[in-house]
């Protein structure tokens, strides 16, 4: 059981950390890119975004890649 209860902390722990990283370069290069509007959006509003970011990466990266192939 503990075996199994350290595999998926692991996992959840793998997932945030990628969540993180990709937040930060969304945040630094990729917004502007997806929304117009938050070009001229302060640190504040960055600062409000980051936690929903990390959570639900996958989705905004799939969006990203979207919007640069196009």
């Amino acid at each position: 059981m503990e075996s199994i209860i350290s595999t998926i902390l692991t996992i959840v722990g793998i997932y945030l950390a990628l969540g993180i990283i990709f937040s930060i370069a969304f945040l630094w290069k990729g917004i502007a890119k997806v929304d117009d509007g938050a070009n001229e959006t302060g640190v504040i509003f960055k600062m409000l975004l980051f936690p929903g970011l990390v959570a639900f990466w996958v989705y905004f990266l799939r969006k990203w890649l979207k919007t640069n192939t196009t």
